[in-house]
């Protein structure tokens, strides 16, 4: 299973380059909005693009090359296959998160007249949203496997696109209110508890995930 896990992040070390900046050009947008709530929007955002790349490119490596194939001609377990996909997820949260984290807070330092840069709260907010999003993905992508492309698409056009909509949307609520309602929720609590929910989706959907790859034939 490490093998597995050690394949996937070599594989997340070829990453379209343009798909990194693009994340990245996302964070730093946010260091220049003059509203806190829409800044943090952004570095969310920036956030899940970059593990959205990294999940996208080497699931897409794989069937692309017909590994699952290959991988299932020899001695291995298809449960630690499966496990091994769900740890690499967690990987690439942690180094989706940390490194918007670190880009966005390094510029802040570097250049006091911009905004704050991404906080903790950020990372755990789109870790539980990864987690939830990624628990229904996962399940859907080892019973249908390429069939999933399509799926895929229509998701990246969302994240290309995501951006405009979010300012907009921000904007809209800034004019009739709500986004002062909304900052005036305790936002961080909310977040605790949702990580603990996203942590037990994220459990139940690893073992929907081994029990649907073991039956699949190919």
């Amino acid at each position: 299973m490490l093998n597995l896990v050690i394949k996937d992040l070599k594989l997340s070390k070829k990453i379209n380059i343009f798909g990194l900046l693009y994340a990245l050009f996302i964070a730093a947008m946010g260091l220049t909005m003059p509203n806190q709530m829409v800044a943090n929007l952004l570095y969310i955002l920036g956030m899940i693009i970059l593990i959205f790349i990294l999940v996208i490119y080497t699931n897409g490596y794989d069937d692309k090359n017909k590994s699952e194939i290959i991988l299932n001609s020899f001695p291995i377990d298809r449960a630690d296959i499966v496990r091994g996909k769900y740890i690499t997820l967690l990987l690439f949260i942690i180094f989706g998160t940390g490194m918007v984290y670190l880009f966005t807070n390094i510029v802040s330092t570097l250049y006091k007249n911009n905004g704050e840069g991404a906080s903790l709260w950020n990372i755990i907010l789109v870790s539980n949203l990864s987690l939830i999003f990624y628990s229904l993905y996962y399940p859907i992508y080892f019973k249908v496997g390429e069939g999933i492309k399509i799926f895929n698409a229509v998701l990246w056009i969302l994240m290309v696109i995501g951006p405009r909509i979010i300012a907009k949307f921000a904007e809209k609520m800034a004019k009739t209110g709500h986004l002062e309602r909304i900052l005036a929720i305790d936002i961080n609590r909310l977040n605790l508890y949702l990580l603990i929910f996203s942590l037990i989706i994220f459990y139940i959907s690893l073992q929907i995930s081994k029990r649907i790859y073991l039956n699949r034939e190919f």
